[in-house]
């Protein structure tokens, strides 16, 4: 082979490499992007579930879960948040959303529906409100995993079995962090559970 050649073969070469580079640092940058944005979408997402803190001392009232649904939707479609969203996310995000205010019959899990049914009206919604309030912190939970805070630790581990239900019905496998208990060790009871119905399993207390 020449030396003509052999300094074209390297010259395209050398365009291959380079070319190759300024492609990976373009795509690093847009992920870099969409990370920032995800950070952002994520931040907004959890303070309009402030009013589902876990400090709360009474259940969410049927007006404040029409609100916090009717903020979800803004996020979600009107500002676009929701593209940014993990599968994972967008399935606890859709299932908590819905649970805010659909029928007592259609709520998930299936078993809170029919423990619903079975309670007066009054202390139905108590006991909504009181299960909306675990169920903002389960997705928040799931916000942070997205972003790996909190790495290697287990945010919610002792789940109260309507809160694995829940998590089943989104189709979240419960075997994954945040979910799954650690290894040799009792699991962390998160604070989360504690009842302010009064309607709920003892567990919960």
């Amino acid at each position: 082979m020449s030396g003509g050649t052999w300094a074209q073969v390297a010259s395209t070469l050398f365009v291959g490499v380079v070319g190759l580079w300024l492609v990976h640092g373009y795509r690093r940058q847009a992920r870099l992007k969409l990370v920032e944005r995800q950070v952002d979408a994520y931040q907004k997402l959890w303070i309009l579930t402030a009013p589902a803190t876990p400090e709360r001392s009474e259940p969410m009232s049927v007006h404040e879960r029409t609100e916090m649904y009717d903020a979800m939707v803004r996020w979600y479609f009107d500002e676009g948040e929701g593209i940014f969203a993990s599968a994972s996310t967008r399935a606890l995000f859709v299932g908590f959303r819905s649970n805010l205010v659909c029928p007592r019959e259609l709520m998930e899990p299936a078993s809170l529906a029919a423990e619903l049914d079975a309670m007066s009206e009054v202390d139905a919604d108590r006991r909504r409100g009181c299960v909306s309030i675990r169920q903002a912190s389960i997705l928040r939970a799931q916000l942070k995993a997205d972003l790996s805070l909190h790495f290697g630790f287990n945010y919610y581990s002792d789940l109260l079995p309507e809160d694995r239900a829940f998590l089943v019905s989104c189709g979240i496998p419960l075997w994954r962090r945040p979910w799954r208990a650690g290894p040799r060790r009792r699991p962390r009871r998160a604070r989360m559970n504690t009842c302010v119905c009064g309607h709920c399993s003892p567990q919960a207390t």
